[in-house]
């Protein structure tokens, strides 16, 4: 019986430091890169900003997203002294040509149940969402500023909140502007 013991202590000893190393990888931050043309913009002079569901012809990328990382983008950007009305849906009381819409696309997805081979290695559990971003003028649909945000997780199954991220990187660009 002993020995029984013994032998489920080896075994559930390196489970457990495994486990605890996933955890702690798992809880670093997601990496973003963004890129947007022009890289600044004049979005002084507009009243609103409006947020619209994304759109992606990925048929597997989580549909919850589409919806939630502009949401989470219009609940970051309060309305402040550049914009009054912060909005994910129609914004109606604000002149259209007072207003901007902010659109997406998702462009690129990497499931982090994907596994690959790559450079002479196993890559197991990576998560990367790209998105392609439109600000337009609501009035006139003419594009203020066009680029793309892409988070990347190296240990996505247990990565902390990449939609979350994203909505931040997007915020990001629109208060510097």
């Amino acid at each position: 019986m002993e020995n029984l013991d013994r032998r489920s202590i080896k075994f559930l000893a390196p489970m457990f430091i495994l486990l605890v190393t996933f955890a702690i990888i798992g809880c670093v931050n997601v990496k973003t890169s963004s890129y947007f043309t022009p890289a600044k913009t004049k979005l002084s002079g507009f009243e609103a900003i409006q947020f619209e569901a994304f759109q992606t012809d990925i048929n597997y990328f989580p549909k919850e997203a589409l919806t939630r990382i502009p949401a989470e983008a219009a609940a970051l950007m309060a309305p402040n002294k550049n914009f009054k009305v912060v909005k994910y849906g129609e914004v109606e009381n604000v002149p259209a040509d007072h207003t901007i819409v902010v659109l997406g696309e998702v462009a690129g997805y990497r499931p982090s149940s994907d596994i690959t081979y790559e450079d002479g290695g196993v890559k197991l559990g990576e998560v990367a969402i790209a998105i392609k971003l439109a600000i337009v003028n609501k009035a006139t649909g003419e594009e203020i500023s066009a680029g793309e945000i892409s988070g990347f997780s190296p240990t996505g199954f247990i990565a902390k909140d990449i939609y979350g991220t994203l909505a931040r990187e997007i915020v990001r660009h629109i208060e510097d502007n």
